[in-house]
C-alpha cells in the first residue's frame, strides 16, 4: 500500500524507486550498479516522490540523502549520482546495516582526487544484473 510504501526507511524506498521500470528514466542505477542518479527533477517530485514521502521538496530529498551518508559523485561519467558503501544493485540484504547519520558523526570532506571509479571496480568484481520485475508476469 502507498501508506505502508511512506513508512519504509530511505535505503528501502530508495531501493523500491530504483526498482520500478516506470521510473527508469526518472531514476536510476548507473551502469554498474554502485551509484544511482536522478535524471530529472520535475518528474521525480511529480512522478516519484508522492509514492515514498510526505513531502514534495528536492533540496529536502538530497539533505536525507545525505543524512544517510551518501556521497554525490562531482565529476567523471557519473556525475551528479550518489553512492553508499553498503548501498549496492541486487544486494539489499546490506542495506540493514545502514543508519542515519547522528549528529556527531561527520561525513569527511569530499576531495574529487580520490572518488572511486565504479566502472574499473566492475570489471573485477561486478554486481548481480539489474532484476527485470516486469518481466514474465503473469506467464504461467
Amino acid at each position: 500500500s502507498l501508506q505502508l510504501q511512506k513508512q519504509k526507511k530511505l535505503p528501502a524506498k530508495l531501493n523500491a524507486m530504483l526498482s520500478n521500470p516506470e521510473f527508469v528514466h526518472i531514476i536510476s542505477w548507473m551502469p554498474h550498479g554502485r551509484c544511482w542518479k536522478v535524471h530529472n527533477s520535475s518528474l521525480f517530485l511529480e512522478k516519484v516522490v508522492p509514492r515514498f514521502f510526505e513531502y514534495a521538496n528536492y533540496n529536502s530529498f538530497i539533505r536525507l540523502v545525505n543524512a544517510w551518508g551518501f556521497r554525490r559523485i562531482l565529476k567523471g561519467p557519473d556525475k551528479n549520482s550518489y553512492y553508499h558503501k553498503l548501498f549496492l544493485r541486487g544486494l539489499p540484504d546490506l542495506h540493514v546495516k545502514m543508519h542515519r547519520l547522528t549528529s556527531t558523526e561527520k561525513k569527511p570532506p569530499t576531495n574529487t582526487a580520490f572518488e572511486p571509479d565504479f566502472y574499473r571496480i566492475d570489471e573485477i568484481c561486478p554486481l548481480p544484473p539489474a532484476a527485470a520485475p516486469f518481466l514474465n508476469r503473469g506467464i504461467a
